[in-house]
């Protein structure tokens, strides 16, 4: 959101988006010790070339200049100090609350009610073909999940027989964007361009859990 205020290009301000939690190295490192260095290369490889491609596509996307301006709380004079500065700032603090925090929360319920059977053991085990790997791909753009989350969420359910190509799905879907997300950046971003972002999300998990399955012992 900073970065669009300060007139960012799109693609920029999503790259940044994107990349934090993809390309996050202590993530990376956490993919490593924990799931193996196959899953990180994954990660890795992939996460580049969903964060650099949909940028540099996202940009193309309003390459016409028409863009959104990044809504924010009205505030008279920014040169100020003392109790003036405090008060703008409790009047920040009020419209960040009212106008993200409510949404927010009842999408992260939502979603939170529904993980209880989405993510069930029984659902996503391994040998479901390709309509699996699709609907984890949906279901992992649209969740949302703390810095690292996905990484003891997919060793979990790899132990009650969660296949590889499923965990790359996953791996690569679940931290990279979702509706909680896409609700408090809507703002910053034209929508053509979260609607892109979430498809690039789905298209480059599916493609990971179809490069997986086939490598023959990935583990």
């Amino acid at each position: 959101m900073g970065l669009r205020k300060q007139s960012a290009s799109t693609g920029s301000a999503l790259a940044f988006l994107l990349g934090n939690p993809v390309l996050n190295p202590a993530v990376l490192i956490f993919i490593t010790g924990v799931l193996g260095w196959q899953f990180m290369l994954v990660r890795l490889i992939l996460g580049a070339a969903l964060v650099l491609g949909t940028a540099t596509l996202a940009n193309r996307l309003v390459a016409d200049r028409v863009d959104v301006e990044v809504e924010d709380a009205p505030i008279e004079d920014a040169r100020k100090g003392g109790l003036d500065l405090f008060v703008d700032w409790l009047k920040l603090l009020w419209w960040e609350i009212y106008t993200i925090v409510p949404g927010y929360f009842v999408l992260v319920l939502l979603l939170g009610a529904a993980r209880a059977w989405l993510f069930h053991p029984g659902l996503t085990l391994a040998g479901g073909g390709v309509l699996v790997l699709i609907g984890l791909a949906i279901v992992g753009t649209l969740f949302v999940i703390p810095t690292a989350g996905e990484v003891p969420i997919i060793q979990t359910l790899m132990g009650f027989g969660l296949g590889a190509p499923a965990a790359a799905v996953l791996l690569m879907t679940l931290p990279a964007i979702s509706l909680p997300t896409l609700f408090i950046v809507r703002s910053a971003f034209p929508r053509r361009v979260l609607l892109f972002a979430m498809l690039a999300v789905a298209l480059t998990g599916l493609v990971a859990g179809l490069i997986v399955s086939l490598i023959p012992g990935f583990t």
